[in-house]
């Protein structure tokens, strides 16, 4: 016995049998069988202009799973949705990617284009191998308060390796950066300072200049200290300039104020 073709077929043989001439003649014969078989064709990636924009709110058996968080109750919107909020509470470092993009519908960057809304699954099935889905804005409600339509999170599809190697050179850019910026410390001393604190002071700014660190140092007098005559404020200015030669830093500007009475000096270490 030959093998049957379709179903239709099949059934014909087992009425003919049978001896159904009847049915026979009235089943369909194979090239009126709507069943087609075409060879898969490799669909291009381009987007629908003609979608309608996502309503919101939950359609047929798409139903947002009850979410045990009393914050997520009456938001007005399909909690599939993804905003700011959402991520802070994710604990990622990031906006969702891919297929932790959870939102229905968003709108598409490709190659500097916005297109959208487009549905996400939609988007996903035509990345081409090592392209990445990223979202770059999240989804914000409408506010019938302010009259402001709700926008649909914005999604960029990047290269993973170039994507990759932007952020690396990020990093290493921003690294440099902090690096190149030296801190500032601010201290403060009395001209009255005795041997001892003066000697502790001077060996913190000591360090300081010698980490290549900016050093903003305020001497003045002591509200309510004793009085100081010139010699000894000019012995303690002195003690600021040997502990400046000594860590070979500088000043960055010119001191202002006067010797005994209020002075600000501003020095810079070397980095070395």
């Amino acid at each position: 016995m030959a093998t049957p073709r379709c179903l239709c077929d099949a059934t014909r043989h087992f009425l003919s049998r049978l001896g159904c001439q009847a049915s026979r003649q009235s089943l369909p014969t194979w090239s009126s069988c709507s069943v087609q078989y075409r060879p898969a064709a490799r669909q291009l990636r381009l987007y629908a202009s003609n979608l309608r924009p996502y309503k919101g709110g939950n359609k047929g058996g798409n139903k947002a799973v009850p979410s045990e968080d009393p914050d997520d109750k009456d938001r007005g919107y399909d909690r599939r949705f993804t905003t700011q909020r959402d991520i802070e509470k994710s604990g990622r470092d990031r906006p969702p990617w891919d297929h932790e993009i959870t939102d229905p519908q968003i709108m598409v960057i490709d190659n500097g284009s916005a297109e959208g809304p487009l549905s996400t699954r939609y988007v996903l099935t035509k990345l081409e191998p090592g392209e990445s889905l990223r979202m770059v804005t999240p989804y914000v409600p409408a506010d019938d308060e302010e009259g402001t339509p709700a926008r649909f999170a914005v999604c960029k599809i990047v290269n993973k390796k170039d994507e990759y190697e932007r952020q690396k050179a990020l990093k290493e850019r921003k690294k440099v950066g902090a690096a190149a910026k030296a801190k500032t410390k601010e201290m403060e001393l009395t001209w009255a300072i005795g041997g001892h604190d003066l000697a502790t002071k001077m060996r913190q700014m000591g360090g300081f200049l010698e980490k290549g660190m900016k050093v903003e140092l305020l001497v003045g007098k002591k509200k309510g200290g004793r009085a100081v005559d010139a010699e000894e404020a000019k012995e303690v200015l002195k003690k600021v300039k040997e502990e400046i030669e000594r860590v070979g830093a500088r000043e960055s500007k010119k001191a202002e104020g006067q010797v005994g009475g209020t002075m600000r000096l501003y020095l810079e270490g070397v980095k070395r």
